[in-house]
Order: C-alpha cells, then structure tokens, then sequence
C-alpha cells in the first residue's frame, strides 16, 4: 500500500520534517523506518541558470539493523545509500560510545 499524500507548502532552507518509509502487511505487522531530517542548500555537480538545490541532513542517526535487510532486494545505488548512512551513523555516534554500546 502506497499512501500519497500533497501538502501545498514548499521546502525552505531550516524547515524539519520526518521521512517515513514503511511496509505494512494488512492484518498481520508493519514497519516503519523513521528519521528527522533538515532542509538544506546544497551544492550539486550541475546547476542551471545558478539556481540552488535543497537537500536533506539526517538529524536523528539510528543505524538499521543489518540482518533485517535483504540486500538481495536492494539495487546497487540502495546498498550504497545504506553504506553510506551506516558509515555516518559510525562517524558521529562512534566517539560518544564504548564497550557493548559501540557494537
């Protein structure tokens, strides 16, 4: 099931919202991946007539747990979007931990 939703307001540079993609089994379970993220200007490889892009910043960092995901299922830019959020998960959750919580 696919929800779909529009909202007629526009991003901004600031705004927060959450990004919940889901999986839901009528009758049965769901799961719900949910993350905050800012709007940001970014720089891209390509601008026309120098317009600025907006991007998002993760503000919540929680790592999926790696054996609930079928990467078999996922195409090679998906893995690396997983990758890359795993390893800025480490990157910025890494020095607050140690021991068993650094696992």
């Amino acid at each position: 099931l696919i929800r779909i939703s529009t909202n007629e307001v526009g991003l901004v540079p600031g705004m927060t919202l959450s990004n919940e993609p889901g999986y839901y089994e009528d009758g049965a379970f769901g799961i719900r991946l949910e993350n905050i993220m800012v709007v940001r200007v970014v720089d891209t490889e390509h601008a026309f007539d120098g317009k600025r892009y907006l991007g998002f910043e993760h503000l919540t960092l929680v790592p999926f747990q790696r054996e609930l995901v079928d990467v078999a299922l996922l195409s090679e830019r998906e893995r690396k979007w997983v990758d890359d959020y795993h390893a800025k998960c480490y990157e910025v959750l890494a020095p607050k931990l140690s021991g068993p919580d650094l696992a």
